[in-house]
């Protein structure tokens, strides 16, 4: 066990224990009536939000102490960063608050977060796929890959409030999306955290190919080196 492997599974023992409980602090805090989102959306619907982010959480952590998988430090900080801030912007109404901290269109920001994050798995699969292919097969060098994480992260985007307008559609209540022109803002949210996303991956594949990048994630015990061997 190296040290890489041994800090790496202290901060997913630390997760596993932290995660779950600072989100049942929240549900905590929204049970005892505290919170402005209570203005805007049931208890319930808080309540079972924060359960389920709990448990959503655990699944990292649970996977990196299996060894089933290991993912660069950066992108787990972004990743968690952005499940915290869909939570306690939910459970506190700051999606409905037209200034937050001298901070305009919150929800917005969130948003352009939600849009890096899923653009960073697209980046991450396709220099996994570039790095499993044969060496003539390629995704069109940095800019190919950079074009591909940014069509590819609005499509998800798009994808997403399509899944929230048919979950009202099906519960017959508004909790998930609050109308057509909030859901063209988030789609032009998404699309600007794609191509921030976008912009990063073609610096990066500057400076290292799309096999660097992948060696830098674990899939069992093995990961991919810069040569190629497994």
């Amino acid at each position: 066990m190296n040290a890489d492997d041994t800090r790496e599974r202290k901060i997913a023992w630390a997760m596993l224990i932290l995660c779950p409980l600072s989100m049942m602090i929240v549900c905590a805090i929204v049970t005892m009536g505290y919170g402005r989102g209570l203005i805007y959306h049931p208890m319930g619907y808080l309540q079972v939000t924060c359960i389920l982010w709990a448990v959503i959480m655990l699944v990292l952590p649970v996977l990196r102490l299996m060894r089933v998988i290991a993912l660069p430090l950066w992108f787990v900080v972004l990743l968690y960063a952005d499940m915290y801030m869909f939570v306690l912007s939910l459970c506190h109404g700051m999606y409905f608050e037209t200034y937050l901290f001298g901070i305009w269109g919150w929800g917005d920001i969130t948003h352009v977060i939600s849009g890096l994050v899923v653009a960073s798995i697209v980046f991450m699969a396709l220099c996994l796929m570039e790095a499993h292919s044969p060496k003539h097969v390629t995704l069109g060098g940095r800019g190919g890959i950079a074009v591909l994480v940014f069509i590819i992260g609005c499509a998800f985007g798009a994808i997403w409030e399509m899944m929230e307008g048919f979950t009202d559609i099906i519960s017959n209540f508004d909790y998930m999306s609050y109308g057509g022109v909030f859901t063209l803002y988030d789609l032009l949210a998404d699309a600007i955290g794609a191509l921030l996303m976008a912009v990063v991956a073609f610096v990066i594949l500057t400076r290292h190919d799309a096999r660097h990048v992948a060696s830098k994630i674990r899939l069992g015990k093995r990961n991919i080196d810069v040569n190629g061997e497994q």
